[in-house]
C-alpha cells in the first residue's frame, strides 16, 4: 500500500497534467477520472513523471469518460537474460551456423555445371559473403527495434540471435526485449514497423547486388540447358519474391534470361521471406504490434486467424499450427494509453506494410 506522502505526490502529478474530476480506489488501485478527451501528449508526460516515483499510469475509456489507474512499477525479472555473455555467445553460434550453411550451398553440385570444379577458397568466400549479408539483414532489423524503443523512452536488451540448422534454415532470426511497457499506439506501431522496414531495405539492396554481380544473363537455349543439367545433378530452384522479380526486370538484359548463381541470392531470398512472415498479425511477431496499434482486440484476433488460414493455404501448414499454439497462450498486450488513436501519418504508412508483405511473400508450394 502506498504511504500518505506517496499518495499525495501521485495526486499532485496527475493534477499537474489533467483536470481531475474524481479520485477513488478501484480493485485496490488509485484511480482518477479526468475531464480531457484527447490525452496522448498529456499522458506521455504523466508517464514520465510517475516513472520517477516508481509508478505507471494506465488510461482506459469507461462510459465515455477517461479513467487513469496508477500501479506500482515492478522491474521485469531478468531470468536467463541476466547472463551478460549470452548475446555474444548466440551471435557467434549463429554466425557459425550461417557460414556453414553458406559453405554447404556453395558446394552444391549445380555450381560445377556452370563453373566447373571450384576450390575450397571460392566456397569459403561465397560463404563469407552470404554470412555477412544475412547477418546484416538480421542485425539491422533488430537495430531498428532498439532505436525505435529508445526514441519512445524504452530501454531494450541487446539482440539475442537464434542459430538454426546448416543445410536447412541457418538461423531463426533474433529477438530483443524492451524493459518498459509501450505507452501508446504510435509507439506500438513504431516499434513493430522499425525492424521489418530495415530488413526489407537491406534485402532489396542485397538483391540489387546479386542481380548486378552474381547473375548470369543467358540466351533461352543456354538457360534451358543449364536448368536441365543442374536438375539432373540434384539441384533445385527457389521461386523469387515479387520484389526480386521487379529488380531483375529493372536490370534486364534484352534477349537474355537471368540465372542467379551466387549463394548471396539466398540471403536476399530469406530476408524477403522472413520480413513477409514477420509482418503478419500473429503471436508476438512485429506485425502483431502493427495491426494491434490500429485494431481493437477482437479485430486483431480475427486478423490473426485470417493470417493463420492464409499461411496454411500458402503451404506453411506446420508453421501455421505452431503459431496457433503459441498465440493461444499469449494474452492481449495493449499499450498503457489505449484511448489515443494511431496518428494519421502512421495509418497511411499501414499501406506500406501491406505492400511489403505483397512484395516479399513467397508461397511454400512453389519450393
Amino acid at each position: 500500500m502506498e504511504s500518505y506522502n506517496e499518495l499525495e505526490e501521485i495526486k499532485k502529478k496527475v493534477s499537474e497534467h489533467f483536470t481531475v474530476e474524481d479520485v477513488f480506489y478501484e480493485a485496490g488501485f488509485l484511480t482518477f477520472q479526468v475531464a480531457e478527451k484527447e490525452i496522448k501528449e498529456r499522458f506521455r508526460r504523466l508517464y514520465k513523471a510517475l516513472r520517477e516515483l516508481g509508478y505507471i499510469p494506465i488510461a482506459r475509456l469507461r462510459d465515455g469518460r477517461v479513467v487513469i489507474r496508477v500501479f506500482r512499477y515492478r522491474e521485469p525479472e531478468l531470468g536467463w537474460m541476466r547472463y551478460r555473455s549470452l548475446p555474444l555467445i548466440l551471435f557467434i553460434t549463429t554466425l557459425a551456423a550461417i557460414f556453414a550453411d553458406g559453405y554447404l550451398r556453395a558446394s552444391a553440385p549445380g555450381y560445377e555445371v556452370l563453373f566447373g570444379e571450384r576450390g575450397i577458397l571460392d566456397r569459403l568466400l561465397e560463404a563469407a559473403l552470404f554470412a555477412m549479408f544475412l547477418m546484416l539483414i538480421i542485425g539491422l532489423h533488430e537495430l531498428g527495434h532498439i532505436v525505435s524503443a529508445r526514441r519512445s523512452g524504452m530501454t531494450a536488451t541487446p539482440p539475442y540471435f537464434i542459430p538454426g540448422i546448416p543445410g536447412m534454415i541457418p538461423t531463426f532470426g533474433a529477438v530483443i526485449f524492451q524493459k518498459e511497457p509501450i505507452i501508446n499506439r504510435d509507439d506500438m506501431f513504431d516499434l513493430g514497423i522499425s525492424g521489418p522496414v530495415m530488413s526489407f531495405i537491406l534485402s532489396v539492396l542485397v538483391a540489387f547486388f546479386v542481380v548486378k554481380t552474381q547473375t548470369l544473363w543467358l540466351t533461352e537455349a543456354e538457360y534451358l540447358k543449364a536448368i536441365e543439367a543442374i536438375k539432373s545433378r540434384g539441384g533445385s530452384f527457389l521461386p523469387a519474391p515479387l520484389m526480386m522479380e521487379l529488380i531483375m526486370l529493372l536490370l534486364t538484359v534484352p534477349g537474355r534470361v537471368p540465372l542467379i548463381v551466387g549463394v548471396a541470392g539466398f540471403a536476399a531470398w530469406l530476408g524477403f521471406l522472413v520480413t513477409a512472415l514477420n509482418l503478419l498479425p500473429i503471436w508476438q511477431l512485429d506485425g502483431s504490434k502493427i495491426f494491434r496499434s490500429l485494431l481493437t482486440p477482437r479485430q486483431h484476433r480475427i486478423a490473426s486467424y485470417i493470417s493463420l488460414a492464409f499461411l496454411a493455404i500458402m503451404g506453411y501448414f506446420f508453421i501455421a499450427i505452431l503459431f496457433f499454439l503459441l498465440m493461444s497462450r499469449m494474452p492481449d498486450m495493449p499499450p498503457l494509453d489505449e484511448i489515443s488513436p494511431l496518428s494519421r501519418n502512421r495509418k497511411l504508412l499501414f499501406m506500406a506494410v501491406l505492400s511489403m508483405i505483397a512484395l516479399s511473400f513467397i508461397p511454400a508450394y512453389y519450393f
